[in-house]
């Protein structure tokens, strides 16, 4: 009985040994296959491709390993490649798949693009797929802008500041300038639609009225709208500040002259004026007269521009004056008559 006690205590004993080194040779064989990720192909080439085109392309993600594989990030090196993956925790023996659709907009030749992905593969914790095309542009108008801001600057109201703005067409088909859309304050010379051809420049004037603005800065922009497929819609920003308009300024020197009968002439005597604008706007003044037939001046209007300066001569007819003349002295005048411009707007 008792051997027969020591054999059952020596089986289990056995029993225990080898389960316990079956369950020892099981963790260690399973933490020495962790998760191992491997792709169907790390490169792929789209071939050639048009630029309206869409392609796809499926990679195959495996878990070679032991232990789930879990997918922490997926990546494109470029907005032009959108990725999709069907699960990102992987079990042993598993796949998922990564789907590629690269946009071709804008490029034109060959286009290498990477997708980097991070995972918990201990050996490969991160790595990158490739994918490669070469784009054929599809014919089409192609927008080219001079300038994308207008600088108005300082200007006064009642301005009228212009600014030449130029679109080229540097595609292979005509460039059609559909619609312009500006504010009441903007005016341009061109009529809608505007066709450029292939290789052709156009210039569109812009005229900035102030007068009906109110002081202060201005911010505002040009919407053009046409056929370019790459930029339906561009904006011209216009910018600035406008200022009261100053009041035209008109001085006189000297504020008056003499003439002496008693001298050494004779016939007629010459007095000068000299009338200057100190004014920033140009002034006309339309009328010039004496207050007798006996003074004369030489010019009947002058208009002057800003900063500008004219000689004004008024003659003495003294075979005249000498008979209305006694003793004493006369005083005449000289009056100019200036235009002030009045805007009425509808």
């Amino acid at each position: 009985m008792v051997r027969k006690n020591k054999i059952i205590i020596i089986l289990i004993s056995i029993v225990v040994i080898v389960g316990a080194f079956l369950i020892f040779y099981n963790i260690q064989n399973k933490s020495s296959q962790p998760p191992t990720i491997s792709f169907s192909e790390e490169e792929w080439d789209f071939g050639k491709i048009k630029e309206d085109e869409r392609p796809v392309h499926i990679f195959t993600i495996k878990n070679t390993g032991r232990e789930e594989l879990i997918i922490s990030r997926v990546r494109s090196s470029c907005g032009c490649a959108a990725t999709m993956l069907s699960s990102d925790h992987i079990q042993s023996g598993r796949s998922a798949e990564l789907k590629v659709t690269f946009n071709p907009t804008g490029y034109n030749g060959l286009v290498k693009k990477d997708i980097y992905i991070e995972s918990n593969d201990p050996q490969l914790p991160k790595t990158k797929l490739t994918i490669t095309t070469k784009v054929e542009p599809i014919p089409s108008p192609k927008a080219f802008l001079s300038n994308s801001q207008w600088d108005l600057g300082l200007v006064s109201q009642e301005d009228l500041p212009t600014f030449t703005f130029t679109i080229e067409n540097k595609g292979e088909l005509d460039l059609i300038i559909d619609k312009i859309d500006a504010s009441e304050y903007i005016q341009y010379d061109t009529e809608m639609p505007l066709k450029i051809l292939p290789g052709e420049k156009q210039e569109i004037t812009f005229t900035y009225n102030s007068s009906q603005h109110e002081l202060g800065e201005v911010r505002e922009s040009v919407r053009i709208y046409c056929n370019d497929p790459r930029r339906k819609a561009f904006s011209l920003r216009v910018d600035g500040y406008i200022k009261e308009k100053p009041a035209p300024t008109v001085s006189i020197s000297p504020v008056g002259i003499s003439f002496n009968l008693v001298d050494d002439s004779e016939g007629e005597t010459i007095g000068k004026f000299i009338l200057e604008n100190s004014g920033e706007e140009g002034i006309k003044i339309t009328s010039i007269k004496t207050s007798t037939d006996y003074l004369i001046p030489l010019i009947s209007e002058i208009e002057l521009n800003s900063g500008e300066k004219e000689n004004l001569q008024v003659i003495l007819l003294k075979d005249k004056v000498s008979d209305k003349i006694q003793e004493g002295e006369i005083k005449e005048y000289l009056y100019l008559t200036v235009a002030i411009p009045i805007v009425i707007n509808k």
